[in-house]
């Protein structure tokens, strides 16, 4: 009997442990590992704030799973922006004002429903080249929408495209973790 209420409490400790230890551990892995990955990244401060912000709506992360979320932000973002020039577009009368914001839009245009989409697509595949690949177009077009406000007084989008930009170089970063195990090294 008394070998039986033995058991029943090593049982009840272990159920304990796994219920009340491991989500706290989860949590303090899941924190360094986002440490880890932003410290490595261009821009740590923006890095950590936006993954950290947006981290508690997920149950598991891994470095994948960053990856992903910071597409997804980025998209989320670069959608807002193509909509926000969308209307700036339509009450802009100014002629060079207005061929800026055309480029921009099509740059937009390129970066949310082409560019983010297959970096999203090719990161459900686990082609991190591809996301790569297409973060860097992403920036380059970002980088372009400004370059078209060089000779205007200012570029109502310059925060916005170091946004993107930032993002996009964040998200290359952390995809290069996970590319790198799958190189070859030479010697």
């Amino acid at each position: 009997m008394i070998l039986a209420s033995s058991s029943k409490n090593i049982l009840l400790y272990l159920i304990t442990l796994i219920f009340f230890v491991t989500p706290s551990q989860s949590i303090l892995s899941h924190t360094s590992l986002l440490e880890q990955i932003c410290r490595q990244s261009p821009h740590y401060h923006l890095c950590a704030m936006t993954l950290r912000s947006s981290i508690h709506h997920r149950s598991k992360e891994d470095i994948a799973g960053f990856a992903r979320l910071t597409l997804e932000i980025v998209n989320a973002n670069a959608t807002i922006t193509l909509e926000r020039i969308d209307k700036v577009y339509a009450q802009i009368e100014d002629p060079k004002l207005k061929k800026a914001l055309k480029y921009c839009i099509g740059s937009y245009n390129m970066i949310v429903k082409s560019l983010l989409q297959e970096a999203l697509n090719a990161m459900d595949k686990g082609d991190y080249k591809v996301v790569q690949q297409k973060a860097y177009v992403a920036i380059l077009e970002a980088e372009s929408c400004n370059n078209k406000f060089n000779n205007l007084v200012t570029s109502p989008l310059r925060d916005t495209n170091r946004y993107v930009q930032n993002l996009c170089a964040i998200t290359m970063s952390i995809v290069n973790k996970l590319v790198q195990p799958h190189q070859r090294t030479s010697i």
